[in-house]
């Protein structure tokens, strides 16, 4: 799974800022991810609007972790 993740600052408190995740349930690859993140931001934004996007990224899922064989 892929996910759209952004940092948010609220517009009226500046130095108020959060980390946010939308996950991408749909199979996608990250350039994909980033080429519909504009749109998606725009949207959040919309729904949000004390909130000012800084910055935003994609992530691709992360393997799972492997327990260390004693």
């Amino acid at each position: 799974m892929t996910t759209l993740v952004f940092f948010v600052c609220l517009a009226s408190a500046p130095e108020s800022c959060r980390e946010r995740e939308i996950p991408i349930y749909e199979p996608i690859s990250p350039m994909a991810c980033v080429m519909q993140a504009p749109d998606t931001l725009a949207q959040w934004r919309e729904t949000n609007p004390n909130w000012q996007i800084q910055r935003w990224s994609c992530r691709g899922a992360r393997p799972a972790t492997q327990k260390a064989k004693s």
